[in-house]
């Protein structure tokens, strides 16, 4: 399943994930972690090709609008530099942020819009 985020929300967007990556991330928690991608307003931004049926994500809006998860989900730690790590690497200079799970269910491509 591909994985798109669109912005139909006004300012520049920045988004990050956390996804399922049992190869690259084995001794890691097995999930990985990427960001940044900067969506502006109308523009989509392809961000990840996986077969697992979930993922997460986090974003903020250049206004300071942010869209994260509830006390409960689960925490990925971001930098304000782009990054592509694994969900248990990190560096404590990098700040903690809660996630939003997403459903990619089992269509062609999916795209989460933002707004």
């Amino acid at each position: 399943m591909k994985l798109y985020f669109r912005n139909d929300y006004g300012p520049t967007i920045s988004v990050a994930i956390l996804y399922f990556s049992p190869d690259a991330c084995a001794e890691y928690g097995r999930w990985g972690t990427r960001g940044w991608w900067n969506i502006r307003y109308g523009e989509q931004a392809y961000v990840l090709e996986t077969g697992n049926r979930y993922a997460y994500f986090y974003a903020e809006a250049v206004d300071g609008a942010i869209w994260s998860g509830q006390p409960g989900d689960p925490v990925m730690y971001v930098t304000d530099e782009r990054f592509d790590s694994c969900h248990l690497i990190g560096s404590t200079a990098w700040r903690p942020v809660r996630v939003i799970k997403l459903d990619l269910g089992t269509g062609p491509g999916i795209i989460q819009p933002l707004g």
